[in-house]
C-alpha cells in the first residue's frame, strides 16, 4: 500500500493583508515538490493550498482525517508560522499523534533548531530546497533513520535535537519534472520560477536558494507556460525569479519563444528583476514580447543607506532603469522600505521624493522586517517573538530605526499619496484606492 503525503499550507485565521491572506494565486513550493514525488516515490500525494481556498482549522483537519495521511509536509512563511504549528499540534492531537509532520520553507530553513525546541509538535525541519529532502524522507518513513538524510533537523526519540549537514543544490533545474499544477486548483494567476538563486546579498533579504543562479533553459519553460495556459487559462503569470535576466542569454532565447508563441495574446505576464539586468537589449525585447509589468527594487532614496543594503545598486542605475521603461512605455513596479537601521525622518523623506522623482506606475512601500536569517541588526528574541507580527505594512515588530512602527505606517500613507499628487496623477490614486481598498481599510483602521 503506498505511502499516503499531504502537502498543504497554513489554514486560514483571519484576513490581516488581504495580498497573502487571500491570495489569487496558489503556492509554486507546494506543486514543486508534489511533481518531484510524483515522479520518484510511489505514494499517493494529495495537494491541499488552505490558504489559497480559503480553509478554516475545522475543515482543513476534516480534510485531512478523510484522506488519512502518513505524513504532512506544511509550507510556510513567517507571517503564518504560528498557524502552522496550530495546525501541526492540532494534527497530531486531534488525528495522529503517529503522523509525521515536516514542515519547510524560508521560516524553517532559517531556524531549524529553535524551530523544533519552540514546536514539539513538528518532527521534522527541511532545510532549503525540498524535493530531494521529501522525497528522501518518504523513503525512510517506516525505518525512521532520519541521520541519513542531508538537509534536515530533525527530533530523536529521546528528544535531542540533531541537525544533519547541508544539501547541495541542485544545479540542473530542467531534471526537475514541471510543477504539479494540476493537484491544485485552478487559478486566475500563477508564479513560475525560471531559476533560483541570487547574485546579490541584501541584508534584508534571507535567501535559501543561494548566491549561485541555477537557470532552467529556454524551452523548458515555454513548455511550461504552453502547457499551463492551455490547462488553467489564467489571466496572470508572474516570473517570480529573485532577479529575471540573470542569465541574459537565457532570458532572450525565453523572450523569443514568448513572441514565437503569442503567449501575450493568451495572458498577461510580468517580471520581477534587478535594475542591473535592464539594459535597452534587454527592455526592448520585453517590449517586443509585450511585458504587462517590470517590478524592480529600489528600497531607498539615501546614498548611504543604498551602499549599505548589499543591492548592488545606485541612484543612477535606478533612473537609467527606470527611464528605459518609460522610453518604451512599459508599466513599473517599484518596491521601497522604510525603517532601516540608519533611517531618520530626513532619510525617509528622501526616500519618498526619489520614488516621487522615478514615479513608477505603482509604487509599493513596506516597512523594514527582521526576518530569520537576514543580516538586518536587532537586539530581538526569535523566541518569545509573535511571528505573526512579521508583515510588510501592517507590521508591528520592535522597530529596527529610531522611528516608531505607528509613524512609520503614517509615513507608508502619506508616501504613496504624494507620489500621485506631485505628478498630478489624481486618477491614478483613486484607481490605487478603489482597487485596494479593503487593504487601504485594514491599513486606516490598524493606525488607530
Amino acid at each position: 500500500m503506498p505511502i499516503k503525503v499531504l502537502l498543504t499550507t497554513p489554514h486560514l485565521d483571519k484576513i490581516i493583508e488581504p495580498l497573502y491572506d487571500s491570495p489569487r494565486f496558489v503556492r509554486t513550493s507546494i506543486a514543486s515538490l508534489a511533481a518531484y514525488i510524483r515522479e520518484i516515490n510511489q505514494a499517493s500525494i494529495k495537494c491541499i493550498d488552505a490558504k489559497y481556498e480559503q480553509i478554516k482549522l475545522e475543515s482543513l483537519l476534516q480534510k485531512i482525517a478523510e484522506f488519512k495521511p502518513d505524513i504532512v509536509g506544511i509550507s510556510s512563511f513567517t507571517y503564518e508560522f504560528e498557524e502552522a504549528a496550530i495546525l501541526a499540534n492540532t494534527i497530531k492531537n486531534s488525528y495522529s499523534k503517529n503522523c509525521i509532520i515536516v514542515v519547510g520553507g524560508p521560516h524553517a530553513s532559517a531556524l531549524p533548531i529553535e524551530t523544533l525546541k519552540r514546536y514539539p509538535q513538528f518532527d521534522i525541519c527541511s532545510i532549503g530546497e525540498s524535493e530531494i529532502t521529501f522525497s528522501e524522507i518518504i523513503k525512510n518513513l517506516n525505518t525512521k533513520k532520519w541521520n541519513l538524510i542531508e538537509g534536515i533537523a530533525y527530533r530523536e526519540n529521546s528528544g535531542n535535537i540533531i541537525k544533519t549537514s547541508a544539501r547541495n543544490k541542485i544545479q540542473n533545474l530542467n531534471e526537475l519534472p514541471m510543477p504539479a499544477w494540476d493537484l491544485l486548483p485552478k487559478a486566475t494567476e500563477y508564479f513560475i520560477q525560471t531559476s533560483r538563486g541570487c547574485p546579490f546579498n541584501c541584508y534584508f533579504c534571507f535567501n535559501p536558494n543561494g548566491t549561485k543562479v541555477r537557470s532552467r533553459s529556454a524551452q523548458n519553460i515555454i513548455n511550461e507556460l504552453n502547457w499551463l495556459i492551455d490547462y488553467a487559462h489564467p489571466k496572470r503569470i508572474s516570473f517570480g525569479d529573485e532577479a529575471f535576466g540573470t542569465n541574459k542569454t537565457e532570458s532572450l532565447k525565453l523572450l523569443d519563444l514568448m513572441i514565437e508563441n503569442k503567449i501575450s495574446s493568451k495572458t498577461s505576464w510580468d517580471i520581477e528583476t534587478h535594475v542591473s539586468f535592464m539594459d535597452e537589449t534587454m527592455i526592448q525585447k520585453l517590449k517586443q514580447a509585450e511585458v504587462s509589468k517590470i517590478e524592480m527594487g529600489v528600497e531607498t532614496g539615501n546614498d548611504e543607506i543604498m551602499k549599505s543594503i548589499g543591492k548592488g545598486i545606485s541612484k543612477e542605475k535606478v533612473l537609467k532603469a527606470f527611464s528605459l521603461c518609460k522610453k518604451y512605455k512599459i508599466k513599473t513596479g517599484a518596491f521601497f522600505i522604510l525603517g532601516h537601521p540608519q533611517d531618520t525622518k530626513k532619510t525617509i523623506w528622501e526616500t519618498i521624493k526619489f520614488a516621487a522623482k522615478i514615479n513608477p506606475t505603482q509604487p509599493i512601500f513596506g516597512i523594514l522586517v527582521p526576518f530569520p536569517g537576514t543580516k538586518i541588526p536587532h537586539n530581538l528574541d526569535y523566541n518569545i517573538e509573535k511571528w505573526s507580527n512579521y508583515r510588510k505594512q501592517i507590521n508591528h515588530t520592535s522597530p529596527i530605526s529610531e522611528i516608531d512602527h505607528r509613524k512609520l505606517k503614517i509615513y507608508l500613507g502619506v508616501a504613496v499619496i504624494y507620489i500621485y499628487i506631485v505628478n498630478l496623477r489624481f486618477l491614478g490614486l483613486f484607481r490605487f484606492i478603489t482597487s485596494n481598498i479593503l487593504s487601504v481599510l485594514k491599513f486606516v483602521k490598524q493606525l488607530f
